[in-house]
């Protein structure tokens, strides 16, 4: 990758801070993980292990409060409330028709609009709505590993059109959808 400044770093894993200005270089055996900032649990025990035995760099602006050290000591999620569970299913099938409403989904949990904010945020890391955005995207962007063209993944996924899930990629990653490469 390549910094701000135009320094190179390279290794077997980097792991760059949340708003941090980089450019990633080409990279065949390179895996690529993004992790929701505002996630309230660390990684799975073993992704944890995985990324501590890699010998990480730390890619960070100056003065910069670390993401990373900071969620690599929180602790893994717990198993989630059945509840949660089955509301995760219910936005899943939900996407595909647009509009994925808080109320509509606690409603299905048998619990008050209120409870039922609170305990999604607690159980699953991060907020109904985030949670629902960042569904949509891997909902997307499986469906462009199946050769579907933009505008048939963003419907899919739930998106008005394709120029909504440009921007939600554009605010996300800072790229255009037009940088994605989606290998063969």
């Amino acid at each position: 990758m390549v910094d701000a400044d135009g320094a190179r770093q390279s290794g077997r894993c980097l792991l760059i801070e949340p708003d941090t200005v980089h450019r990633l270089l080409p990279a065949p055996a390179a895996e690529l993980w993004f992790v929701e900032p505002t996630v309230g649990f660390g990684p799975p025990v073993e992704l944890k292990n995985r990324l501590i035995r890699s010998d990480p760099i730390h890619v960070e602006m100056l003065g910069q409060r670390s993401f990373w050290k900071n969620w690599l000591t929180r602790g893994a999620r717990p198993p989630l409330d059945p509840r949660i569970t089955r509301a995760a299913a219910s936005i899943d099938r939900l996407i595909p028709m647009g509009s994925v409403r808080l109320a509509d989904v606690a409603e299905e949990s048998r619990l008050s609009l209120g409870r039922f904010r609170h305990l999604f945020a607690a159980e699953i890391g991060m907020p109904f709505q985030r949670f629902v955005l960042w569904r949509r995207l891997i909902i997307a962007f499986d469906e462009l590993g199946m050769r579907r063209s933009a505008t048939e993944a963003a419907h899919m996924a739930g998106f008005s059109d394709s120029a909504h899930f440009a921007r939600t990629i554009k605010a996300m990653f800072g790229i255009r959808a037009s940088d994605l490469f989606i290998e063969s």
